[in-house]
């Protein structure tokens, strides 16, 4: 089974006990954890390979698809991937024994595309995440998108609840987190240079934001690429 997801781009597999831990993934799955082999990650938990903001809501989901009995279904969230930060979508089901009793679960993330699927039921969020995307290095308020898409305040913070578990404030900072990640992989620019470039007030700001959803700082991020000798563009 786990063959038949990494053959998919983009697309994460595991399997998990009742105590959360691993009992399978995929190959794509195990990379994203930052090691190479399935046998390293069997046995343990989230709390593992991940921060514990982090590894704390992905055992939360987890206890409540046992408790329930119910697939938690789509769910968007921003999250650390082997390169980045990514918008992934993470669906998982219980998984039962003969007699029914629940005895683990499967899950399935794959990194969320922009499709019409995603804002069919609210299309006037594809505006404003458009919007969000093409200015994220100006200042953006949640009045402003408001105005965009003539609705309240609050419709836009319910909404963006709704569709992707943040607030637009939440959402505009991992947006400028993930042009940051890319700018610090790819260029040789001044940390401090990106933190403005990207939309941050300074760069004690973006350290604060990485530290936040990374666990980590600009320098600590920048230098576990270069570690892996890979090769950053100057600034032209």
């Amino acid at each position: 089974m786990a063959e038949l997801f990494d053959a998919v781009p983009g697309v994460y597999f595991f399997v998990k006990d009742r105590e959360s831990k691993f009992m399978a993934a995929g190959k794509s799955f195990v990379r994203q954890l930052g090691v190479d082999d399935v046998k390293e990650i069997i046995g343990k938990t989230d709390h593992d390979f991940s921060a514990d903001f982090l590894a704390d809501g992905f055992l939360a989901d987890d206890r409540e698809v046992i408790r329930t009995r119910k697939p938690l279904l789509n769910k968007i969230e921003l999250v650390p991937t082997e390169d980045s930060l990514d918008w992934l979508t993470t669906t998982k089901i219980p998984l039962f024994d003969r007699k029914g009793a629940v005895t683990g679960l499967a899950g399935l993330t794959r990194i969320t595309r922009d499709s019409e699927a995603l804002y069919r039921d609210h299309p006037e969020m594809h505006r404003i995440v458009d919007h969000i995307r093409a200015h994220f290095r100006r200042k953006i308020v949640a009045a402003d998108l408001a105005e965009l898409v003539e609705i309240s305040v609050s419709s836009v913070e319910r909404l963006f609840k709704k569709t992707f578990g943040v607030s637009p404030n939440k959402y505009l900072r991992r947006t400028r987190l993930h042009a940051a990640c890319q700018a610090l992989r790819t260029t040789e620019r001044a940390i401090a240079q990106i933190a403005t470039d990207c939309g941050f007030a300074d760069q004690t700001s973006m350290t604060r934001d990485f530290r936040s959803e990374l666990n980590l700082t600009p320098a600590r991020y920048r230098m576990r690429f270069q570690k892996n000798g890979r090769k950053l563009r100057r600034a032209s």
